[in-house]
């Protein structure tokens, strides 16, 4: 999928028209429209999420401080030249905040002579609607860079399906893999240089021995590998019905209304939900050859070992199942594929035979073979020196 900008262009859309806009003058809103058009054609893609993350911040800190900053304005006004200009500030004030609530007139909230014991917006509907235009950016940001991300694990998906060589397997995850870390990265980098805090959830632990698979990568990744069995063959039927009964339902893109928090773990568990989902659609689309199949089982493992550097279950907060939805993602990402894969005998099957070498590898031990090359960790995750 190509990056899509249009939805943050399209919250403009439905601005009220200015009186100086019904005269055909050009309004606020068109400049606005102006500027995020020119931003669409021409911004890179640093620049236009950026931007995204800019009309946030400017809305959040409005959020704050707007609604005091106009009411000590007015109140200016409302004692210069006996209140002349005053009440018709407030008159104006009615058209933006609809009064005071009940019928109440903006005048008689503010009263000058009350000295300050008034409130301008006691409703809160200023606030709120800068609160709404602050989480909307901001999910335009994580959607926007979550897009970017799709788009790198995207971009060579079509070799999944390359069946040539029966006997090839993987040499190691994706550099896709780590295009799509690097852009959480970034997104880290950015909620941090905003709003503080760590840039990491957590250290990028050693990679675990075989006993401890099934605790660090979950039953659907490992079960296969810890239990020594026969191959357990695609999930079908029935069985697929009970694991999606347990299966945590993830919400990618945040509604209208729903309110997205500027922290690290949202934003970053955001990028990489869009991320996976819109990458879960090449899957749905594709079919996959014996290696096609394994690499996206040995991506699926170097995910499932770094996401917890960036993502946590912060329980008691909105954010208390960020890394499991994470998770789930990517265990569907395998699980899809095997519904597409060509070759049912190596569904379930991690051990892979290199003719080559005459060794036999699982996915783990290429996965940890790749994380101990000296500087691949740089590209994937934060080091102590970050």
């Amino acid at each position: 999928p190509e990056p899509s900008r249009p939805a943050f262009a399209r919250s403009f859309s439905n601005a009220s028209s200015s009186p100086a806009e019904a005269d055909g003058d050009a309004g606020p809103s068109d400049l606005t429209l102006g500027l995020v058009a020119v931003l669409d054609e021409r911004a890179a893609d640093g620049a236009y999420s950026n931007f995204l993350l800019s009309v946030h911040e400017t809305c959040r800190l409005a959020e704050r401080s707007i609604t005091s900053t106009l009411e000590q304005s007015i109140r200016g006004a409302a004692e210069d030249e006996a209140g002349k200009r005053g009440l018709a500030a407030l008159d104006s004030a009615d058209d933006v905040f609809g009064g005071a609530g009940g019928g109440t007139p903006s005048a008689a909230a503010v009263n000058p002579h009350r000295k300050g014991r008034d409130a301008l917006d006691p409703r809160g509907l200023l606030a709120a609607r800068f609160e709404l235009a602050s989480s909307r950016a901001l999910a335009s940001y994580v959607s926007f860079r979550g897009h970017l991300a799709a788009d790198a694990l995207c971009r060579d998906h079509g070799a999944l399906s390359d069946a040539r060589d029966p006997y090839a397997i993987p040499s190691g995850p994706r550099d896709a893999c780590l295009d799509l870390l690097a852009v959480v990265k970034s997104a880290c980098e950015d909620c941090i240089s905003v709003a503080g805090g760590d840039l990491f959830a957590s250290p990028v632990p050693p990679f675990p021995e075989e006993e401890e698979y099934v605790d660090a990568f979950g039953d659907r990744l490992a079960g296969a590998s810890s239990s020594g069995g026969p191959p357990s063959g695609p999930s079908s039927g029935l069985q697929l019905d009970v694991e999606r009964m347990f299966v945590e339902r993830t919400q990618v893109y945040p509604g209208p209304h729903d309110r997205v928090g500027l922290t690290r773990n949202s934003v970053a568990s955001g990028v990489l939900r869009v991320a996976l989902s819109s990458y879960l659609e090449c899957v749905r689309s594709s079919v996959f050859s014996s290696l096609g199949y394994r690499q996206v089982k040995v991506d699926a493992v170097f995910l499932r070992y770094v996401v917890p550097h960036f993502v946590r279950d912060d329980f008691g907060t909105p954010e208390a199942n960020a890394c499991s939805c994470v998770f789930n993602a990517i265990d569907d990402l395998v699980l899809r594929a095997g519904q597409r894969c060509f070759d049912d005998e190596v569904i379930g099957d991690d051990n892979y035979y290199d003719v080559e070498a005459d060794e036999i590898y699982t996915p783990f031990q290429l996965v940890q073979a790749f994380v101990e090359r000296e500087g691949v960790m740089k590209r994937a995750a934060f080091t102590a020196d970050d």
